[in-house]
């Protein structure tokens, strides 16, 4: 059994708006049940154990909130140098049927850039062994490119 750790990103489309952020969904899907691939080829991963995933994300951030970026910059501004304003926190994970949710507490402009299709899909960074077997979520960004086939965000 292979134990190396591998970080992954994926789009998935973002589901109806909340009361709270017109425009913006309250919860997003971040990751499917079961076994998956992206379009571009990459995976398979495996989610059969959510509640897992779940506690290792919630043991790894802490305190701290999820990040939910643009485009991942979280993930390229050590190496790019450009800020990585956040257009939501992730507050709260929760299994439902079809997949890992994330409650989202949007900033104001990540509200704006959802309600003005400017924005329509979700990407998690999510850590997994070379098996794909998922471990953890790292964060997740506002995409255009997809690459997780699930619900769009409006």
């Amino acid at each position: 059994m292979s134990t190396a750790k591998t970080f992954s990103s994926h789009s998935t489309a973002l589901p109806a708006p909340s009361p709270e952020a017109p425009g913006a969904p309250e919860w997003i899907q971040l990751l499917p049940l079961g076994t998956f691939s992206g379009r571009d080829g990459r995976g398979p991963y495996h989610v059969n154990d959510p509640e897992a995933v779940i506690t290792a994300t919630r043991e790894h951030h802490g305190n701290a909130d999820i990040p939910l970026d643009y485009n991942h910059q979280t993930e390229f501004a050590s190496q790019n140098g450009k800020p990585a304003p956040a257009a939501g926190w992730i507050k709260e994970l929760e299994t439902r049927p079809d997949g890992i949710w994330a409650r989202v507490e949007w900033t104001e402009a990540g509200a704006r850039a959802v309600a003005a299709r400017e924005f329509r899909y979700i990407s998690p960074v999510f850590l997994h062994r070379t098996d794909g077997r998922v471990l953890m979520i790292r964060s997740a960004a506002l995409t255009n490119l997809p690459n997780l086939d699930l619900k769009a965000l409006n």
